[in-house]
């Protein structure tokens, strides 16, 4: 159920956005290493979407990230990914990428992570690859569910 597009649950059409949703809260699943609903966990951060949401808006998304990826994101890099996993999940379809954007988005991602990650193995050949916390916030109405009047990647491709 957490998976549902917002739209196709109120209007019950299909669209090719609805799997761009679907991919888009299974980024945040990776991101944060939790599943799409979790009831063990307080009211609002019960629903990953929801709460993602609301940690994007204030600032905090870094807060809430798997443990194990903290420090191993260049920052640019999980900036990028958030940015892609939340433009997926915009409540309106027709501000989603397409599928083949979000790859193009999400190779580029990668590419500059390895970049990074040979840039800093330059200055540290025998260091582990440590990147330091990041802070960002994406401007969202209502930190309950993705509302954007625009793509915040339209800026950026």
């Amino acid at each position: 159920m957490g998976y549902w597009d917002p739209e196709y649950q109120r209007d019950g059409g299909l669209s090719e956005k609805c799997d761009v949703y679907s991919f888009g809260v299974v980024l945040f699943e990776v991101l944060c290493a939790r599943p799409v609903i979790d009831r063990r966990l307080d009211e609002h951060k019960q629903h990953l979407v929801y709460w993602v949401c609301r940690c994007i808006g204030d600032g905090t998304i870094y807060n809430i990230i798997d443990s194990y990826l903290k420090g191993k994101i260049a920052p640019e890099c999980f900036k990028i990914f958030v940015d892609i996993a939340y433009c997926c999940i915009s409540e309106k379809g027709d501000t989603r990428p397409e599928m083949g954007e979000v790859e193009m988005m999400l190779e580029l991602a990668l590419k500059m992570q390895e970049k990074a990650d040979s840039e800093m193995k330059d200055v540290d050949p025998h260091g582990e690859c440590t990147y330091g916390e990041v802070s960002f916030s994406i401007p969202v109405s209502d930190h309950s569910f993705p509302v954007d009047n625009s793509s915040p990647l339209e800026s950026r491709w």
